[in-house]
């Protein structure tokens, strides 16, 4: 390889084998992961097509670019300053959505439901009923983990009649914790479509959601997002 003395190439043709490929995957592979990490890093918004466009050519890696691709969702410079902007990480602008999560549980005939917010890190709880734990005290947890991330990286909602029988969920600390059973969630988006919290209704044993809940979820999102952005219906 040029630039390489011979014992590096000797070095790259043993990484190479030990892997089962040849020495041109192994050296697409290495840049492009290095390309990827270093827009990452800069938080450069080229980095979800970059991504896809390694899966495309087959150069997935492993482990890699799918953290990275989530990552960049969740770090998105707009997206923090859409939830920033909207004002609702302040305790007086986040009560005006009481009526609306209470509105969320009288039509579902739910016991619990909660507007959250998504910061870098963390997980905010700015208005809710039925929160239990610590939850309850502290109003905020991690977004890793979080069944919210699932739904911001996804861009869209996450329903479910019993978490514990979905092995991508079982871990997340609220079901894990038997906090939430079954769960309906619906993002928040701005007119950019960044999504800065979700909409959640949830239950502490299975239930089936029904279309005409999850038509109610909509409405109930379309009403938030008119409060907050100002954003009018269809």
């Amino acid at each position: 390889m040029s630039g390489f003395d011979e014992w590096m190439n000797d070095a790259l043709d043993h990484e190479a084998a030990k892997s089962g490929e040849s020495v041109e995957l192994y050296v697409s592979r290495a840049v492009a992961g290095r390309m990827a990490l270093e827009r990452a890093r800069r938080g450069d918004h080229g980095l979800d097509e970059l991504v896809d466009h390694i899966r495309e050519l087959d150069l997935e890696i492993p482990g890699r670019s799918a953290d990275l691709a989530s990552g960049s969702v969740i770090s998105d410079p707009e997206r923090l300053q859409a939830l920033y902007e909207s004002g609702l990480l302040n305790t007086e602008r986040a009560g005006s959505l009481d009526r609306v999560v209470e509105m969320v549980v009288a039509a579902l005939a739910v016991p619990c439901a909660a507007v959250t917010l998504l910061d870098k890190d963390t997980q905010y709880v700015c208005s809710a009923i039925g929160l239990t734990g610590e939850l309850a005290v502290t109003r905020k947890g991690p977004i890793e983990g979080s069944l919210g991330r699932e739904i911001l990286i996804s861009g869209q909602p996450l329903i479910v009649e019993d978490a514990r029988r979905e092995p991508l969920l079982q871990d997340h600390y609220a079901v894990r914790d038997g906090l939430v059973v079954a769960y309906a969630g619906f993002p928040l988006t701005d007119a950019a479509g960044h999504t800065i919290g979700t909409l959640s209704a949830w239950d502490l044993k299975p239930r089936r959601w029904t279309s005409g809940h999850l038509q109610l979820m909509e409405d109930f999102v379309a009403m938030l997002r008119a409060r907050v952005f100002g954003i009018q219906p269809d």
